[in-house]
């Protein structure tokens, strides 16, 4: 069975969303880090008043963001290269098989050295997703 693909020109839209939601869902840290600067992750009182993207656009809708962003690689991933072929497809298998057992291996590792180390599920499929990326380019530039 073969997986229905998204036209070339996908792959803009998809890196488009991708970069501009990523910035606007990260601003929060950013701006906090920014306006509280060196004590930001200490517990040393500042009197510093932090306005947050967080306090004006409410919590959900920074959570937007992040899906947005992920919905844009997903894109991203999901577009015809310009010469698509059966050697692609093969290409896109070996990479998300290798993926999955980079992905479980790290996360046994991470596991066994510290049950306490809590991940958030966007950050799990991000980096899935960017590790699917940088192993298909590999293997697309050293195969080719």
């Amino acid at each position: 069975m073969k997986m229905q693909i998204l036209p070339n020109w996908f792959k803009k839209v998809g890196l488009i969303m991708f970069i501009m939601f990523s910035f606007l869902g990260s601003g929060d840290a950013y701006t906090e880090g920014y306006n509280k600067g060196y004590y930001y992750n200490q517990d040393i009182p500042t009197n510093i008043k932090t306005d947050s993207f967080t306090n004006y656009f409410g919590e959900i809708f920074m959570h937007s963001f992040d899906i947005i962003a992920i919905i844009g690689m997903i894109i991203y991933i999901m577009s015809k290269e310009k010469i698509e072929d059966d050697y692609i497809n093969k290409l896109r298998l070996e990479s998300y098989q290798i993926t999955a057992l980079i992905s479980l291996f790290t996360a046994l590792i991470l596991f066994v050295f510290s049950s306490q180390l809590k991940f958030y599920v966007d950050d799990l499929i991000t980096i899935f997703l960017f590790i699917y990326l940088i192993t298909f380019y590999i293997k697309k530039r050293i195969d080719l």
